[in-house]
């Protein structure tokens, strides 16, 4: 019975291409052994669950970073992928969607098992090297979602470029500024859902810290209300300035969505707490959104909201 040799621990948790693998002195039969994975054609992962450096990856991040040991000079991510990987807030199922891999006119895309390839003309792009990949600037993977998102959900992409990711904690670095989404949009002129990208270019705002908040603001602007501030500096009581995520002065309104998190997590319930009760004394009152209201109800939600403004109208004005 022929013994297997093992595989030296230095490659594990690594994606090497077959030529790659053959270099580093692995053989036929060891690429063949169960700790060996393929998730490509081509690329071999050795030991996927034995390498703790792959945990904090998203699911695009370590697709990414497995395809890209067979990836050629020349080709990049793009679209959707690109997006991902700069961790933008898709809709749900996005994550589970094939690769798409760019490559400049006249080039063939590469055609492969969970890969969709696309032709891109120069100069329509931008790459930029990140996570040790070719990847589209974040302004062009905005565009090229166009053909697949709503203007609300360009919106909320949009707004994630220009405010950074909230996740990254106190420092925020915007992934674009406005005049590079309008650079974007600009080499974008002819693409599949221009109109739908002029209309989110118009509409995307700085300093938004969810998905939720930007579709929150857009939805109470298509109902006829001035639109929100964005987590704009409230003074509240001994000199402590909070940051509501959306609020309207002139009714003294604030809106607060409240994912999953807030009240999964004790201490962030216990913070959202404090938060609306120095809001509430300040004279302000707290709407607590939840996603019932933002996707399930919206117009049960806007009746609630007509009814708050109307009552604080009429006490402002006896």
């Amino acid at each position: 019975m022929a013994v297997r040799k093992p595989i030296d621990s230095r490659h594990h948790g690594q994606s090497l291409s077959t030529s790659a693998a053959r270099d580093a002195g692995l053989t036929r039969a060891q690429l063949r052994q169960p700790g060996v994975d393929h998730p490509y054609h081509g690329v071999n992962l050795i030991e996927r669950t034995s390498d703790p450096m792959r945990a904090h990856l998203t699911v695009t991040q370590r697709a990414c970073t497995d395809y890209g040991a067979r990836m050629l000079p020349g080709q990049f991510f793009a679209g959707a992928t690109a997006a991902l990987l700069w961790r933008a807030p898709l809709p749900a199922g996005f994550d589970e969607r094939p690769l798409t891999i760019g490559v400049f006119s006249p080039r063939t895309p590469p055609r492969a098992r969970g890969v969709r390839g696309i032709c891109v003309d120069e100069g329509r792009v931008r790459i930029q090297t990140a996570f040790g990949l070719a990847i589209v600037s974040p302004g062009d993977a905005w565009c090229q979602l166009a053909g697949e998102l709503s203007r609300e959900e360009l919106v909320a992409v949009g707004d994630y470029l220009l405010s950074g990711d909230a996740r990254d904690g106190g420092y925020r670095r915007p992934l674009a500024t406005l005049n590079e989404l309008e650079d974007a949009v600009r080499r974008h002129s002819r693409a599949r859902g221009i109109g739908k990208l002029r209309w989110a270019l118009v509409r995307v705002r700085a300093g938004v810290d969810s998905r939720p908040e930007s579709l929150l603001r857009l939805l109470l602007v298509a109902a006829g209300l001035p639109e929100p501030l964005v987590n704009d500096p409230t003074p509240v009581a001994d000199g402590i300035v909070l940051r509501p995520d959306l609020k309207l002065p002139r009714w003294r309104v604030a809106f607060e969505y409240e994912g999953e998190d807030h009240w999964r997590d004790r201490k962030q319930w216990a913070r959202d707490q404090q938060r609306r009760e120095l809001m509430e004394e300040a004279g302000w009152k707290v709407i607590r959104v939840f996603a019932q209201d933002l996707f399930v109800a919206p117009e049960a939600f806007l009746a609630r909201v007509r009814t708050i403004l109307a009552t604080r109208a009429m006490r402002a004005a006896a």
